[in-house]
């Protein structure tokens, strides 16, 4: 049993050793058939073997077994072998380390014997040297203060050379080595005179100093000059005046050069010479600059950032070097000027930083007051420039630069960025801080206010433009109507195209594809407007998302100053045009005007053009930022609403259909009236025919009817008529005169005699049971409603001429005759048959007024002469 428990351990070893432990094993592990687990049973596996295979099988894996033992053995065997080499191994290093470590405890002990003699030897060395050294010291002292004497001796001789040479760092650096000395000693009578000459060349050196510094046009150069007058002893409050002081004359010179510039611009023929000589005075920077044709507003823009904001920039950066980043702690107590000179360079009112403080907010507020006039000035001559992208470029340019002037305004203050948070501010910086951002926010300002004004400015210029393209399109329009012969009806238009219409061999609707043209040419102008605005809005451009200026440009600019003062200006043009168009305009135009006025307030054009401008403010925005920070409320103006706009189209609208009513009344009136004054009434002939005139009235009412129906449509109940009186001209109207079927039973060729007809009488009598007829009434835009405003002015005019005409009888058959035969014609063209009828009967009961004889003809042989005209 122990043998087996033995046996068991060692096979577990081994697999441990080779790694035979697999997951299918572990799966198996509690197998006893398994010959690899540790649960194997011998006599199951055994029994199970007899039992399903046969003796080849189980001499197969005898041999099989047999083999796999000896390899085992064989290799347990090789393993005991291995181990006991590198036991073997060890034992030789264990005793090899034993034999190394007994030599090297002789060596340490021999090396401690040998730096015990060092140590003996060493002492006494340094014992036998203590005088020697001890007199060398003594010698070394003595040279060092004879070379600070011949130092200080020589030192007036070498400032000098270090002076012609400008070596000013050789200098200071000379003066701080000697500066102690000569105050140790400067009552000793030797190194007084030397104190003096130093004084003397310091004085000098200060002068060139100085000199160079207020020459210099390079703002390192200036540093390097300040940081040696710093180094003498100048004070920081003093070198920052200095600063000061150089930006003002320097920039103002640069800005009176650039003045002379934009003077140049706006006055070709000014003297350039003296700007030329001002300019060599500050660095030669402008003497080569482009020709007059090529200063553009972009050149100005880079000109004048570079000369001004740029260069203020680096002034201002420099005094922060000087004066902002230095504390009065920081500063030396005893300077080459204190020591050497004997004076100071501080005073009370040079180290009052309030003073100073206020002295550096209004030099720089006066410099860019200046800046900002000469921009403003310079880019109201551009007020009619056609390159708006450059324009753009331009202000963009200044935008920025005035944004980056200002971030680096309080960075060199504070040594921080706009939107950090302050922190390790030193006095003076904090007591400043308030005052220069103030002054950015008013620069920042006074840029977007110079872009609102130039943006301004271009609105104006292309609202000017957009206005005259309005009224060009108005007169393109009147010369296609008369390259199509539509100028007029009653006085142009001849019988041979009135029948050329009816026959449809003109009907191309012209007058519709007119007022199509018409109104695409309007809305594409505005387009295209827009179109060139929306630089403005260019999202390259770093103002363009700035709510102060977007809001003004797009509510208060874009949608009220261009696009409702565009639909404005229409109306009150058209408006103007309504009232000064009688005989002036022709019909057309006011019938193609009036409909586009009613078109746009009706079909919601006025609408779409007013959202333009919403769609306008939304350009260059991002969708998260749609509607933020833009209020309605801040525009300088108050909103026009599509209601307010679209009344006034309509109200347009229908004063020129008026206008065309009434003009086209006044054409067929004047027909009517020539054609009853030239014609002897009592003379008259037996009427064969329908006279000329009343035809020519017919034949004008079909041209007009045919311009109508293509703008206006007929109103919904006379729409089956129109269809039926346009496919039969022999329909006779489903009413007729009361005065004319009264009289037809009583008419045989015969006289009416005053018994049976009173005129008077019977006029009175049938006006107290009819309403009034008001001529000049208001007109609907649909077609009946047009025509019959022209026509009951015609008639009108017909019944008052007849008024003053005296008629004999047959007179009064041809009126009668004509009566009849515009009766049949003119149901066709109105809703209102019997107030047509009620004209007619007018003119009628006039005549038979003014008859000397009257007696009507037949009603058979009215109705023959109506069918053969």
């Amino acid at each position: 049993m122990e043998e087996d428990l033995q046996r068991k351990a060692i096979k577990q070893r081994l697999k441990q050793f080779y790694g035979s432990d697999t997951n299918s094993s572990l799966t198996d592990r509690d197998d006893p058939l398994n010959i690899d687990s540790p649960s194997f049973d011998a006599h199951l596996y055994l029994d199970k073997s007899l039992k399903t295979k046969d003796l080849s099988d189980l001499i197969s894996e005898e041999k099989v077994l047999t083999e796999q033992i000896r390899s085992l053995d064989s290799d347990m065997q090789t393993l005991v072998y291995d181990n006991y080499s590198k036991f073997i191994n060890a034992t030789d290093t264990i005793r090899m380390m034993k034999s190394n470590f007994s030599y090297v405890e002789a060596e340490m002990n021999l090396l401690l014997q040998n730096i015990g003699s060092i140590v003996s030897v060493s002492g006494t060395i340094n014992e036998s040297l203590a005088d020697k050294r001890k007199k060398l010291s003594t010698l070394t002292t003595t040279q060092l203060t004879l070379n600070k004497l011949n130092y200080l001796v020589e030192l007036p001789l070498s400032l000098r050379k270090y002076m012609n040479k400008c070596d000013w760092d050789q200098t200071v650096l000379d003066l701080n080595k000697a500066k102690y000395i000569l105050k140790s000693y400067h009552n000793t009578p030797s190194f007084r005179s030397i104190r003096e000459d130093c004084a003397e060349i310091i004085s000098e050196i200060c002068s060139r100093l100085w000199r160079q510094f207020e020459e210099s046009s390079d703002v390192t150069e200036c540093s390097n000059h300040l940081k040696i007058l710093q180094q003498l002893g100048f004070s920081s409050q003093k070198l920052s005046r200095a600063i000061l002081r150089l930006a003002k004359r320097q920039i103002s010179q640069r800005l009176s050069y650039i003045k002379t510039l934009v003077c140049e611009v706006d006055k070709p023929d000014i003297n350039r010479d003296e700007a030329l000589d001002s300019s060599v005075n500050f660095g030669n920077d402008f003497v080569h600059e482009p020709p007059p044709g090529e200063r553009d507003i972009l050149y100005f823009a880079n000109l004048i950032t570079d000369s001004v904001l740029i260069k203020l920039s680096g002034f201002i950066r420099l005094l922060a070097d000087f004066y902002f980043t230095k504390s009065d702690e920081s500063e030396p107590m005893d300077t080459i000027l204190d020591i050497i000179s004997g004076k100071t360079e501080n005073s009370s009112s040079e180290t009052d930083s309030g003073c100073f403080d206020e002295y550096l907010s209004n030099v720089v507020e006066e410099l860019m007051h200046e800046f900002f006039i000469l921009v403003r000035n310079r880019f109201e001559l551009e007020s009619t420039n056609t390159d708006i992208n450059l324009l753009i470029r331009a202000l963009d340019r200044i935008y920025c630069r005035v944004q980056t002037f200002n971030r680096s305004l309080l960075a060199s203050v504070t040594s921080i960025d706009i939107e950090g948070e302050v922190d390790d501010l030193n006095p003076q910086s904090l007591s400043i801080v308030s005052h220069l951002s103030l002054l950015t926010n008013r620069f920042s300002n006074s840029a977007l206010e110079i872009i609102s004004q130039v943006a301004r400015v271009q609105t104006t210029y292309y609202f000017d433009i957009l206005c005259q393209n309005a009224v060009e399109s108005f007169t393109d329009l009147r010369h296609k109507l008369a390259s199509h012969g539509l100028q007029t009806l009653a006085s142009n238009s001849t019988s041979e195209e009135v029948n050329k219409i009816n026959k449809g061999e003109n009907d191309i609707r012209q007058l519709s594809s007119l007022l199509d043209s018409l109104s695409s040419s309007l809305v594409s102008q505005l387009r295209n407007v827009l179109s060139a605005e929306e630089a403005f809005l260019n999202t390259k451009s770093t103002f363009s998302n700035r709510p102060q200026f977007r809001n003004s440009f797009c509510i208060d600019q874009i949608r009220e100053g261009l696009i409702v003062g565009y639909l404005n200006f229409l109306v009150q043009f058209l408006s103007d045009l309504a009232k000064t168009a009688v005989c002036k305009v022709p019909g057309p135009i006011l019938l193609i005007l009036g409909k586009l006025c009613l078109m746009w307030a009706d079909s919601g054009t006025v609408g779409h053009l007013i959202s333009l401008a919403d769609d306008f403010m939304l350009l260059g925005l991002q969708t998260k930022e749609t509607g933020k920070d833009f209020n309605v409320e801040d525009v300088s103006r108050p909103i026009t609403t599509v209601k307010d706009i679209s009344n006034r189209f309509k109200c347009t609208g229908n004063e020129l259909l008026i206008t065309f009513v009434r003009l086209e009344g006044t054409n067929l009136a004047q027909l009517l009236r020539k054609s009853v004054e030239a014609r002897d009434w009592l003379k008259n002939l037996e009427p064969r025919t329908v006279r000329s005139a009343v035809k020519r009235v017919i034949e004008d009412l079909v041209l007009l009817d045919h311009q109508v129906s293509q703008l206006f449509s007929s109103s919904a109940r006379n729409r089956d008529r129109i269809s039926d009186s346009r496919s039969s001209r022999s329909l006779r109207p489903s009413t007729s005169s009361h005065f004319i079927d009264a009289t037809r039973t009583g008419s045989s060729g015969q006289g009416v005699h005053a018994v049976d007809l009173d005129p008077t009488l019977a006029t009175h009598l049938r006006r107290l049971f009819t309403q009034r007829v008001d001529i000049f009434s208001a007109v609907d835009a649909n077609r009946e409603s047009l025509l019959l405003g022209v026509i009951k002015i015609g008639l009108k005019t017909l019944i008052e001429c007849a008024r003053l005409q005296t008629f004999g009888r047959y007179g009064l058959q041809q009126i009668q005759v004509d009566c009849r035969y515009l009766q049949i014609h003119l149901w066709h063209f109105v809703n209102d048959e019997k107030l047509i009828c009620m004209l007619l009967e007018d003119v009628i009961y006039s005549v038979v007024q003014r008859c000397v004889d009257p007696s009507f003809m037949e009603e058979s042989i009215v109705e023959a002469i109506c069918d053969r005209s």
